[in-house]
């Protein structure tokens, strides 16, 4: 019985730490320009730890986003209108019609679903979020130029 009980934390202890994995350049550290957009996508609690929620922009994987973390890339406002999107058990999308310079804060939520975490998307004021920013990790990096 111990030993079933010590295979059960080592279990939850590494499952419990999904890092962030962001596969577009990241921009987090680098001044807003006149050109492009900047976005980010905070999750700022640890509930659902184990989950990683996909975050898509449009059709293109930007990431897998974990607990106490963020996403955070630059858009071409000339493009036109975006859809940014967190699929877990459920989808849900918000849309940005992109203006240079100007930066976008999204808070993913995290909700009890049937099998997994469902996902919730809202918009969040830059105060706030630049509190929730200071205290988060920066993701794991797996873009190359």
């Amino acid at each position: 019985m111990k030993k079933l009980f010590q295979l059960i934390c080592l279990t939850i202890l590494i499952t419990s730490c999904a890092t962030t994995t962001q596969y577009v350049k990241y921009s987090g550290n680098e001044p807003n320009n006149e050109t492009n957009a900047k976005i980010y996508v905070i999750r700022s609690t640890n509930f659902g730890s184990a989950i990683k929620m996909k975050i898509y922009q449009d059709d293109k994987l930007i990431g897998k986003l974990g607990p106490k973390s963020y996403l955070s890339w630059e858009v071409d406002p000339k493009k036109g209108d975006i859809t940014i999107i967190s699929k877990s058990e459920n989808k849900d999308m918000l849309t940005i019609s992109p203006k240079g310079g100007k930066t976008y804060y999204i808070k993913q939520k995290i909700k009890m679903g049937f099998a997994v975490a469902r996902t919730g998307l809202e918009f969040l004021d830059e105060n706030e979020a630049k509190e929730m920013l200071s205290k988060l990790k920066k993701p794991q990096i797996k873009y190359a130029e």
